[in-house]
C-alpha cells in the first residue's frame, strides 16, 4: 500500500488476521462500529462524557511526526466508539495550531518532533484548552522526562511500547479521572 487511507474512508479487510483484532466484512467501513476494536481492552464506553459535559466519544488530535505511528493511532483511536480523531499534526507548532482549532478532549503528543518538540508544544496546548487531557507519548523512558512533563501540565506520560490494549486502557483510566486544574 502506497499511502494510508483516510479514517473517513471504506477499506476492505477481507483476509487481514491480525490477533486480537475483529475484522468487518469487506467493504464495510470501520470508523463508528462498535464490534472492530482491539482485544484486551477491559471494557467499552459507548457515550463517553465530552468536554462540557456533552455526551459523545471523546475528540481526539494525535501529534507525532512519524507518519505511520500518527496514522496507526488515528486508525486505532476511531475503531473505538468513544473516540473519534478531529485533527493530526506532524509537528509541535502544527499541534498547537490543529489544537486551539478542534479544541480536542485528548490531545496526544509526540516528545521528539521537529519545529517544536512535545515539551514544547505542551504549554502552548495547555493554553489553547486548560481543560483537555494531554498525554506525551514517547519511546523514551527516563524519569526526569516525566517529571518535566507533568511539571509543564501533562496529565501522563506514556511509552510507546505499550501495546494497544494497554493504551487505550490507560487512557481511558484517565479521562474518567477528574482533571486538577
Amino acid at each position: 500500500m502506497d499511502s494510508w487511507p483516510s479514517t473517513d474512508e471504506e477499506i476492505d479487510l477481507a483476509g487481514v488476521d491480525v490477533p486480537g483484532v475483529d475484522v468487518p466484512e469487506a467493504g464495510v467501513s470501520v470508523t463508528g462500529l462498535p464490534e472492530v476494536g482491539v482485544a484486551g481492552a477491559a471494557h467499552r464506553v459507548s457515550a463517553a462524557r465530552g468536554r462540557g459535559g456533552r455526551r459523545g466519544p471523546y475528540r481526539v488530535v494525535v501529534a507525532d511526526d512519524a507518519d505511520g505511528l500518527r496514522e496507526l493511532l488515528c486508525l486505532l483511536f476511531d475503531t473505538e466508539p468513544d473516540f473519534t480523531v478531529v485533527g493530526r499534526a506532524a509537528n509541535g507548532a502544527e499541534a498547537v495550531e490543529v489544537v486551539a482549532r478542534t479544541e480536542p478532549d485528548l490531545v496526544l503528543l509526540d516528545v521528539a518532533m521537529p519545529v517544536l518538540d512535545g515539551l514544547g508544544a505542551l504549554p502552548r496546548v495547555r493554553r489553547a484548552v486548560p481543560e483537555a487531557r494531554v498525554v506525551i507519548f514517547t519511546g523514551f523512558s527516563e524519569r526526569s522526562l516525566r517529571e518535566e512533563a507533568m511539571a509543564l501540565g501533562a496529565d501522563e506520560l506514556m511509552e510507546k511500547d505499550l501495546s494497544t490494549g494497554a493504551l487505550l486502557d490507560r487512557i481511558r483510566q484517565m479521562c474518567r479521572r477528574p482533571r486538577l486544574v
